[in-house]
Protein backbone atom coordinates (compact mmCIF):
# COMPACT_ATOMS: atom_id res chain seq x y z
CA UNK A 1 0.00 0.00 0.00
CA UNK A 2 1.68 3.25 -1.07
CA UNK A 3 2.15 5.83 1.67
CA UNK A 4 1.93 9.50 0.73
CA UNK A 5 2.84 10.41 4.31
CA UNK A 6 3.95 8.37 7.27
CA UNK A 7 1.34 6.39 9.16
CA UNK A 8 0.64 7.75 12.61
CA UNK A 9 1.32 5.90 15.85
CA UNK A 10 -1.74 4.82 17.79
CA UNK A 11 -1.96 3.10 21.17
CA UNK A 12 -4.39 0.19 21.33
CA UNK A 13 -6.60 -1.26 24.03
CA UNK A 14 -3.92 -3.40 25.67
CA UNK A 15 -1.42 -0.51 25.78
CA UNK A 16 0.64 -1.73 22.82
CA UNK A 17 1.18 0.55 19.81
CA UNK A 18 0.19 0.08 16.20
CA UNK A 19 0.17 2.24 13.09
CA UNK A 20 -2.75 3.94 11.38
CA UNK A 21 -2.82 4.86 7.72
CA UNK A 22 -3.14 8.57 7.00
CA UNK A 23 -6.57 10.07 6.34
CA UNK A 24 -8.49 6.88 7.24
CA UNK A 25 -9.30 4.58 10.15
CA UNK A 26 -7.31 1.61 8.79
CA UNK A 27 -4.78 0.27 11.30
CA UNK A 28 -2.10 -2.42 11.07
CA UNK A 29 -3.46 -4.23 14.12
CA UNK A 30 -6.62 -4.27 16.18
CA UNK A 31 -7.35 -1.08 18.09
CA UNK A 32 -8.65 -3.34 20.89
CA UNK A 33 -5.14 -4.68 21.45
CA UNK A 34 -2.41 -5.08 18.85
CA UNK A 35 -0.24 -7.43 20.89
CA UNK A 36 -3.21 -9.44 22.16
CA UNK A 37 -4.64 -9.91 18.66
CA UNK A 38 -1.35 -11.03 17.14
CA UNK A 39 -0.68 -13.46 19.98
CA UNK A 40 -4.21 -14.91 19.82
CA UNK A 41 -4.61 -15.26 16.05
CA UNK A 42 -1.15 -16.04 14.74
CA UNK A 43 0.63 -17.69 17.65
CA UNK A 44 -1.98 -19.52 19.76
CA UNK A 45 -4.30 -20.52 16.91
CA UNK A 46 -1.60 -20.50 14.25
CA UNK A 47 1.91 -21.80 14.70
CA UNK A 48 1.34 -23.25 18.18
CA UNK A 49 -1.57 -25.35 16.90
CA UNK A 50 0.48 -27.20 14.27
CA UNK A 51 0.83 -30.95 14.66
CA UNK A 52 4.42 -31.50 13.56
CA UNK A 53 7.31 -33.55 14.99
CA UNK A 54 9.34 -31.54 17.47
CA UNK A 55 12.46 -31.84 15.33
CA UNK A 56 10.73 -30.69 12.14
CA UNK A 57 11.47 -27.11 11.02
CA UNK A 58 8.35 -24.98 10.57
CA UNK A 59 7.93 -23.03 7.35
CA UNK A 60 5.93 -19.82 7.89
CA UNK A 61 4.63 -17.41 5.26
CA UNK A 62 3.21 -14.06 6.30
CA UNK A 63 1.11 -12.11 3.82
CA UNK A 64 1.35 -8.49 4.94
CA UNK A 65 4.54 -8.18 7.00
CA UNK A 66 3.62 -4.65 8.09
CA UNK A 67 5.22 -3.68 11.41
CA UNK A 68 6.89 -7.07 11.91
CA UNK A 69 4.99 -7.80 15.14
CA UNK A 70 3.81 -11.25 14.04
CA UNK A 71 7.33 -12.22 12.99
CA UNK A 72 8.85 -11.04 16.28
CA UNK A 73 6.30 -12.95 18.34
CA UNK A 74 6.96 -16.04 16.23
CA UNK A 75 10.71 -15.85 16.75
CA UNK A 76 10.30 -15.41 20.50
CA UNK A 77 7.89 -18.38 20.57
CA UNK A 78 10.32 -20.53 18.57
CA UNK A 79 13.19 -19.72 20.93
CA UNK A 80 11.12 -20.41 24.04
CA UNK A 81 9.77 -23.72 22.66
CA UNK A 82 13.07 -24.88 21.17
CA UNK A 83 11.64 -25.02 17.66
CA UNK A 84 13.26 -24.16 14.36
CA UNK A 85 11.29 -21.70 12.24
CA UNK A 86 12.01 -20.45 8.74
CA UNK A 87 9.95 -17.29 8.38
CA UNK A 88 9.20 -15.42 5.20
CA UNK A 89 7.24 -12.17 5.14
CA UNK A 90 5.84 -10.51 2.04
CA UNK A 91 5.41 -6.75 1.99
CA UNK A 92 5.20 -4.97 -1.37
CA UNK A 93 5.13 -1.57 0.34
CA UNK A 94 7.53 -1.62 3.30
CA UNK A 95 7.32 1.09 5.90
CA UNK A 96 9.97 3.84 5.73
CA UNK A 97 12.90 3.21 8.07
CA UNK A 98 12.61 6.73 9.50
CA UNK A 99 9.25 5.77 10.99
CA UNK A 100 10.98 3.71 13.68
CA UNK A 101 13.04 6.61 15.00
CA UNK A 102 10.21 7.88 17.21
CA UNK A 103 8.37 4.58 17.68
CA UNK A 104 7.45 3.92 21.36
CA UNK A 105 9.38 0.65 21.67
CA UNK A 106 8.98 0.78 25.45
CA UNK A 107 5.28 0.01 25.02
CA UNK A 108 6.17 -3.51 23.83
CA UNK A 109 7.56 -6.29 26.03
CA UNK A 110 11.33 -5.84 25.95
CA UNK A 111 12.05 -9.14 24.16
CA UNK A 112 9.50 -8.31 21.44
CA UNK A 113 10.93 -4.82 20.94
CA UNK A 114 14.46 -6.20 20.71
CA UNK A 115 13.43 -8.79 18.14
CA UNK A 116 11.45 -6.28 16.06
CA UNK A 117 14.44 -3.92 15.95
CA UNK A 118 16.63 -6.79 14.83
CA UNK A 119 14.19 -7.84 12.09
CA UNK A 120 13.95 -4.29 10.74
CA UNK A 121 17.73 -4.14 10.60
CA UNK A 122 17.87 -6.99 8.09
CA UNK A 123 18.21 -5.95 4.49
CA UNK A 124 15.24 -6.55 2.21
CA UNK A 125 15.34 -9.73 0.06
CA UNK A 126 18.04 -11.39 2.16
CA UNK A 127 17.90 -14.29 4.64
CA UNK A 128 19.36 -13.89 8.13
CA UNK A 129 19.65 -16.13 11.19
CA UNK A 130 17.61 -15.20 14.25
CA UNK A 131 18.02 -17.03 17.59
CA UNK A 132 20.26 -19.85 16.38
CA UNK A 133 18.86 -21.93 13.51
CA UNK A 134 15.73 -19.81 13.07
CA UNK A 135 15.84 -17.79 9.87
CA UNK A 136 13.97 -14.74 8.68
CA UNK A 137 13.49 -13.18 5.28
CA UNK A 138 11.21 -10.45 4.03
CA UNK A 139 10.64 -9.70 0.39
CA UNK A 140 9.31 -6.59 -1.29
CA UNK A 141 6.83 -8.47 -3.46
CA UNK A 142 3.11 -9.17 -3.39
CA UNK A 143 1.52 -12.54 -2.72
CA UNK A 144 0.44 -12.72 -6.39
CA UNK A 145 4.14 -12.71 -7.40
CA UNK A 146 5.19 -15.36 -4.88
CA UNK A 147 2.97 -18.40 -5.42
CA UNK A 148 5.42 -20.60 -7.28
CA UNK A 149 6.48 -23.38 -4.90
CA UNK A 150 4.04 -26.24 -4.20
CA UNK A 151 3.67 -27.69 -0.72
CA UNK A 152 6.34 -25.52 0.88
CA UNK A 153 4.66 -23.79 3.82
CA UNK A 154 3.28 -25.26 7.05
CA UNK A 155 1.33 -22.18 8.14
CA UNK A 156 0.25 -18.96 6.49
CA UNK A 157 -0.35 -15.82 8.53
CA UNK A 158 -2.86 -13.91 6.40
CA UNK A 159 -2.60 -10.37 7.77
CA UNK A 160 -3.44 -8.19 4.79
CA UNK A 161 -5.60 -5.12 5.29
CA UNK A 162 -9.33 -5.85 5.52
CA UNK A 163 -11.39 -6.78 2.42
CA UNK A 164 -13.02 -3.35 2.51
CA UNK A 165 -9.59 -1.78 1.96
CA UNK A 166 -7.83 -4.42 -0.17
CA UNK A 167 -10.55 -6.61 -1.75
CA UNK A 168 -8.16 -7.95 -4.39
CA UNK A 169 -6.27 -9.88 -1.69
CA UNK A 170 -9.28 -11.88 -0.50
CA UNK A 171 -10.60 -13.58 -3.64
CA UNK A 172 -10.93 -17.33 -4.14
CA UNK A 173 -8.47 -17.49 -7.06
CA UNK A 174 -5.71 -16.17 -4.81
CA UNK A 175 -6.70 -18.50 -1.99
CA UNK A 176 -6.65 -21.45 -4.41
CA UNK A 177 -3.13 -20.63 -5.58
CA UNK A 178 -2.07 -20.11 -1.99
CA UNK A 179 -3.41 -23.55 -0.98
CA UNK A 180 -1.11 -25.14 -3.55
CA UNK A 181 1.84 -23.56 -1.74
CA UNK A 182 0.84 -25.14 1.57
CA UNK A 183 1.67 -28.74 2.43
CA UNK A 184 -1.19 -31.23 3.01
CA UNK A 185 -2.41 -30.65 6.54
CA UNK A 186 -0.97 -27.13 6.64
CA UNK A 187 -3.07 -24.21 7.83
CA UNK A 188 -3.94 -20.59 7.14
CA UNK A 189 -5.05 -18.27 9.94
CA UNK A 190 -6.52 -14.82 9.66
CA UNK A 191 -8.16 -12.28 11.93
CA UNK A 192 -10.89 -11.71 9.31
CA UNK A 193 -14.08 -13.75 9.67
CA UNK A 194 -16.28 -12.05 7.06
CA UNK A 195 -18.71 -14.31 5.21
CA UNK A 196 -17.19 -13.49 1.83
CA UNK A 197 -13.74 -14.52 3.07
CA UNK A 198 -15.05 -17.81 4.46
CA UNK A 199 -16.90 -18.57 1.22
CA UNK A 200 -13.88 -17.72 -0.93
CA UNK A 201 -11.61 -19.93 1.18
CA UNK A 202 -14.08 -22.80 0.93
CA UNK A 203 -14.46 -22.33 -2.83
CA UNK A 204 -10.66 -22.52 -3.06
CA UNK A 205 -10.65 -25.95 -1.39
CA UNK A 206 -9.76 -25.04 2.18
CA UNK A 207 -11.54 -26.69 5.11
CA UNK A 208 -12.60 -23.64 7.12
CA UNK A 209 -13.68 -23.30 10.73
CA UNK A 210 -14.48 -20.35 12.96
CA UNK A 211 -12.63 -19.90 16.23
CA UNK A 212 -13.17 -17.42 19.05
CA UNK A 213 -11.71 -14.09 18.06
CA UNK A 214 -9.43 -11.75 19.98
CA UNK A 215 -10.89 -8.86 22.01
CA UNK A 216 -13.22 -6.77 19.88
CA UNK A 217 -13.92 -9.60 17.40
CA UNK A 218 -16.39 -12.43 17.86
CA UNK A 219 -14.59 -14.83 15.51
CA UNK A 220 -11.45 -15.49 13.48
CA UNK A 221 -10.85 -18.10 10.77
CA UNK A 222 -8.53 -21.07 10.51
CA UNK A 223 -8.38 -23.01 7.24
CA UNK A 224 -6.76 -26.43 6.76
CA UNK A 225 -5.40 -27.82 3.50
CA UNK A 226 -6.95 -31.28 3.73
CA UNK A 227 -6.04 -33.25 0.60
CA UNK A 228 -8.93 -34.46 -1.57
CA UNK A 229 -8.65 -37.88 -3.23
CA UNK A 230 -12.17 -38.81 -4.31
CA UNK A 231 -15.41 -37.42 -5.73
CA UNK A 232 -18.89 -37.70 -4.28
CA UNK A 233 -21.44 -37.13 -7.07
CA UNK A 234 -24.88 -36.22 -5.77
CA UNK A 235 -28.17 -35.47 -7.50
CA UNK A 236 -31.11 -33.56 -6.07
CA UNK A 237 -34.59 -32.62 -7.19
CA UNK A 238 -36.35 -29.26 -7.02
CA UNK A 239 -39.90 -30.60 -7.22
CA UNK A 240 -42.53 -27.95 -7.89
CA UNK A 241 -46.21 -28.61 -7.32
CA UNK A 242 -48.80 -28.55 -10.09
CA UNK A 243 -49.16 -24.77 -9.93
CA UNK A 244 -45.40 -24.15 -9.78
CA UNK A 245 -45.73 -22.12 -6.58
CA UNK A 246 -44.31 -24.54 -4.04
CA UNK A 247 -41.18 -26.67 -3.82
CA UNK A 248 -40.74 -29.89 -1.87
CA UNK A 249 -38.30 -29.67 1.04
CA UNK A 250 -36.94 -32.42 3.27
CA UNK A 251 -35.94 -32.27 6.91
CA UNK A 252 -33.60 -35.19 7.45
CA UNK A 253 -31.92 -36.65 10.51
CA UNK A 254 -28.36 -37.40 9.40
CA UNK A 255 -26.06 -40.22 10.46
CA UNK A 256 -24.29 -38.00 12.97
CA UNK A 257 -27.61 -37.32 14.73
CA UNK A 258 -27.98 -33.76 13.48
CA UNK A 259 -30.84 -32.42 11.36
CA UNK A 260 -30.62 -30.68 8.01
CA UNK A 261 -33.09 -28.94 5.74
CA UNK A 262 -32.31 -30.05 2.21
CA UNK A 263 -33.85 -31.06 -1.10
CA UNK A 264 -34.77 -34.68 -1.93
CA UNK A 265 -31.86 -36.62 -3.37
CA UNK A 266 -28.55 -38.24 -2.55
CA UNK A 267 -25.43 -39.92 -3.82
CA UNK A 268 -24.95 -41.59 -7.20
CA UNK A 269 -23.84 -45.19 -6.78
CA UNK A 270 -21.34 -47.03 -8.99
CA UNK A 271 -22.90 -48.33 -12.20
CA UNK A 272 -25.83 -45.91 -11.87
CA UNK A 273 -26.81 -43.03 -14.13
CA UNK A 274 -27.56 -39.62 -12.65
CA UNK A 275 -31.30 -39.72 -13.28
CA UNK A 276 -31.43 -43.35 -12.22
CA UNK A 277 -29.94 -42.27 -8.91
CA UNK A 278 -32.51 -39.50 -8.59
CA UNK A 279 -35.48 -41.82 -9.11
CA UNK A 280 -34.06 -44.33 -6.63
CA UNK A 281 -33.52 -41.59 -4.05
CA UNK A 282 -37.03 -40.22 -4.60
CA UNK A 283 -38.47 -43.68 -3.93
CA UNK A 284 -36.37 -44.03 -0.77
CA UNK A 285 -37.04 -40.58 0.67
CA UNK A 286 -40.53 -39.83 -0.62
CA UNK A 287 -41.96 -43.35 -0.74
CA UNK A 288 -42.94 -42.87 -4.39
CA UNK A 289 -41.76 -41.71 -7.78
CA UNK A 290 -44.08 -38.79 -8.51
CA UNK A 291 -45.38 -38.30 -12.05
CA UNK A 292 -43.83 -35.21 -13.64
CA UNK A 293 -44.97 -33.19 -16.60
CA UNK A 294 -41.57 -31.51 -17.10
CA UNK A 295 -37.98 -31.94 -16.03
CA UNK A 296 -34.76 -30.10 -16.78
CA UNK A 297 -31.20 -29.98 -15.49
CA UNK A 298 -31.35 -26.70 -13.62
CA UNK A 299 -28.16 -26.21 -11.64
CA UNK A 300 -24.67 -27.65 -11.26
CA UNK A 301 -22.67 -26.59 -8.23
CA UNK A 302 -19.67 -24.86 -9.83
CA UNK A 303 -17.33 -23.94 -6.92
CA UNK A 304 -15.26 -26.51 -5.10
CA UNK A 305 -17.31 -28.02 -2.26
CA UNK A 306 -15.84 -30.33 0.35
CA UNK A 307 -18.01 -32.99 1.94
CA UNK A 308 -19.28 -31.94 5.35
CA UNK A 309 -18.69 -35.46 6.66
CA UNK A 310 -15.61 -36.77 4.84
CA UNK A 311 -12.85 -34.22 4.45
CA UNK A 312 -11.11 -36.16 1.68
CA UNK A 313 -14.17 -35.99 -0.61
CA UNK A 314 -15.16 -33.31 -3.09
CA UNK A 315 -18.90 -32.96 -3.67
CA UNK A 316 -20.21 -32.52 -7.21
CA UNK A 317 -23.92 -31.72 -7.00
CA UNK A 318 -26.51 -31.67 -9.81
CA UNK A 319 -30.01 -30.26 -9.42
CA UNK A 320 -32.95 -31.21 -11.65
CA UNK A 321 -36.07 -29.07 -11.76
CA UNK A 322 -39.33 -31.02 -11.94
CA UNK A 323 -42.98 -30.00 -12.06
CA UNK A 324 -45.64 -32.44 -11.01
CA UNK A 325 -48.54 -33.41 -13.25
CA UNK A 326 -50.93 -33.52 -10.29
CA UNK A 327 -50.85 -33.17 -6.51
CA UNK A 328 -53.83 -35.48 -6.00
CA UNK A 329 -51.85 -38.66 -5.37
CA UNK A 330 -49.55 -37.15 -2.73
CA UNK A 331 -49.98 -36.62 1.00
CA UNK A 332 -47.52 -33.77 1.38
CA UNK A 333 -48.68 -30.60 3.15
CA UNK A 334 -47.08 -27.44 4.51
CA UNK A 335 -46.36 -29.27 7.78
CA UNK A 336 -43.34 -31.63 7.78
CA UNK A 337 -44.45 -35.25 7.90
CA UNK A 338 -43.05 -38.64 6.97
CA UNK A 339 -44.13 -39.91 3.56
CA UNK A 340 -45.83 -43.32 3.50
CA UNK A 341 -43.18 -45.87 2.63
CA UNK A 342 -40.41 -43.26 2.78
CA UNK A 343 -37.36 -43.20 5.02
CA UNK A 344 -38.42 -42.72 8.66
CA UNK A 345 -35.64 -40.18 9.25
CA UNK A 346 -36.99 -37.87 6.52
CA UNK A 347 -39.93 -35.48 6.87
CA UNK A 348 -41.30 -33.77 3.77
CA UNK A 349 -43.30 -30.58 3.28
CA UNK A 350 -44.25 -27.99 0.66
CA UNK A 351 -42.69 -24.54 0.90
CA UNK A 352 -43.32 -21.43 -1.17
CA UNK A 353 -40.03 -21.21 -3.03
CA UNK A 354 -40.29 -17.45 -3.54
CA UNK A 355 -40.09 -16.83 0.22
CA UNK A 356 -37.50 -19.49 1.12
CA UNK A 357 -34.57 -18.27 3.18
CA UNK A 358 -31.50 -19.96 1.71
CA UNK A 359 -29.75 -19.65 5.08
CA UNK A 360 -32.10 -22.25 6.60
CA UNK A 361 -30.54 -24.91 4.35
CA UNK A 362 -27.52 -26.61 5.84
CA UNK A 363 -25.46 -27.37 2.76
CA UNK A 364 -23.82 -24.79 0.53
CA UNK A 365 -24.96 -26.46 -2.69
CA UNK A 366 -28.62 -26.30 -1.56
CA UNK A 367 -28.22 -22.67 -0.56
CA UNK A 368 -26.89 -21.81 -4.00
CA UNK A 369 -29.72 -23.72 -5.69
CA UNK A 370 -32.33 -21.75 -3.71
CA UNK A 371 -30.72 -18.44 -4.65
CA UNK A 372 -30.55 -19.41 -8.31
CA UNK A 373 -34.19 -20.54 -8.31
CA UNK A 374 -35.32 -17.23 -6.89
CA UNK A 375 -33.13 -15.15 -9.21
CA UNK A 376 -34.34 -16.97 -12.33
CA UNK A 377 -38.03 -17.17 -11.49
CA UNK A 378 -39.00 -15.22 -14.58
CA UNK A 379 -36.93 -17.43 -16.90
CA UNK A 380 -38.34 -20.81 -15.84
CA UNK A 381 -39.92 -22.77 -18.65
CA UNK A 382 -42.25 -25.21 -16.92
Amino acid sequence: MPHSTHPSIRLTGDGSPTLQLPDCEVTYHSIHGALTEAQHVFIEHGIASLDLPLNAPIQVLEVGFGTGLNAALTMVWARDHHRTVHYRGLEPHPLPSSLWDDFPWEKWPSEVSACMKRLHGIAMNTTASIFGENTFRWDQISIEDDLKTEGMYDVVFYDAFAPSHQPELWNHDLFRSLRQSVRPGGILVTYCAKGVVRRNLMAAGWDVCSLPGPPGKKEMLRAVNHPVDRFNVRVYGLILDETGDRVLVCNERLKDGSYAQKFPGGGVEFGEGVLEAWWRESQEELGCQPAMKSAQLFHTADPFVRSAFRKEEQVIALYYLFQMQSDQDTTWTEEPASSPGGEPQVKVSWKCWRTLDYRTFRFLTDQTAVQKLQMRSGELNL
